[in-house]
């Protein structure tokens, strides 16, 4: 796909454009400029939609697979289930009902599939205001500030995945962030002294899908194809860990594409009311990303039988919220009806 295509534009959605009392494959495109705000690993935006009649079928681009950096196709599935949540979202909002079916582990390009029904009542345990998020949510890249979390935001983040097979995992003990940030240091330092691993980072940045400036991208791709900055990157990173106030991690018991989508739309939904709670958010995904260092990551964490999906930072910033911009909707999906 052009990287010309990609646009700021989409973030600028009006709630009061929705198509009240058009068929719901109609409602359905409208639900799709929010699916589309998703996060996503390197901002690749892996995902395609289909809308069929009453029906929206969710698949992975495998064109937009990180094949070095997510060999398993981890990244990918948790971030098609970024944005299967913030369709749910924006259904509920609009009081459109729906039904999730989980295809991601079949031996296919098809992750799920969203049958809409119209005039249901939202049954989940969404708080309403996280609708208003869709279009505010960003990802912080800065340290945060030595600020503890309130134990309210806390207790909120626990509630608001309470009934998923996710497990949250809050992390403020000191010494335990320390060790977490230098697994992350080793994780940086092994992915950054791979070519091909560079060269892939190199692509990502290099189509301004990061938010970068025409020609800051081509610099930035340039720099990290060729040079090992690993060590850099390494000490920088461990610290952005070790100094946040909480390092979250969600686990799963089964480590299936279904889990990992699943685990996908924990994590936004705890993005959004981190958002809603003026907390801001930062993934790091470079300790999953490697065998040993995940695994490591386990034992240190005490997760148990239960395997890590997905590691972020969260905590207090000063800072103005910027969006990275986004492939337009007809890019990414289509229409039978």
């Amino acid at each position: 796909m052009d990287a010309d295509e990609l646009t700021q534009s989409v973030w600028d959605i009006s709630k009061d454009e929705f198509p009240d009392g058009s068929p719901l494959g109609e409602q359905a495109k409208f639900l799709l400029h929010y699916a589309i705000l998703a996060p996503s690993s390197h901002n690749s935006q892996p995902w395609r939609f289909a809308v069929r009649d009453e029906a929206i079928e969710i698949s992975y681009d495998e064109t937009r697979w990180l094949e070095v950096a997510d060999q398993d196709k981890r990244e990918l599935f948790i971030s098609i289930g970024c944005a299967l949540e913030n369709l749910c979202i924006a259904a509920e909002h609009f009081n459109i009902g729906y039904e999730i079916t989980y295809r991601a582990d079949e031996d296919d390009d098809l992750v799920s599939t969203v049958t809409l029904e119209r005039d249901s009542e939202p049954s989940s345990n969404r708080p309403p205001e996280l609708f208003d998020e869709l279009t505010e949510r960003y990802t912080s890249h800065q340290l945060f500030e030595d600020q503890a979390l309130p134990r309210e935001a806390r207790e909120r983040f626990r509630r608001v995945i309470e009934t998923d097979d996710v497990t949250l995992y809050l992390i403020d003990d000191p010494e335990q962030k320390r060790s977490i940030g230098e697994l992350q240091a080793d994780a940086d330092e092994a992915q950054m002294a791979d070519p091909a691993y560079r060269k892939e980072l190199g692509y990502w940045v290099g189509t301004g899908a990061l938010g970068s400036s025409w020609l800051m991208a081509r610099i930035g791709q340039a720099v990290v194809s060729h040079f090992d900055l690993g060590d850099r990157e390494g000490r920088k990173n461990s610290k952005l860990i070790e100094r946040a106030p909480v390092i979250a991690l969600l686990a799963t018991h089964a480590d299936t594409p279904t889990a990992r989508v699943k685990t996908g739309q924990v994590f936004e939904r705890l993005a959004l009311l981190a958002s809603a709670e003026d907390i801001a958010v930062h993934p790091m995904s470079q300790v999953l990303e490697r065998p040993e260092t995940r695994t490591e990551l386990a034992a240190r964490t005490g997760t148990g039988e239960e395997i890590p999906q997905h590691l972020f930072r969260l905590g207090h910033v000063e800072e103005e919220r910027t969006h990275t911009p986004r492939w337009p909707l007809e890019a990414v999906s289509s229409t039978e009806q």
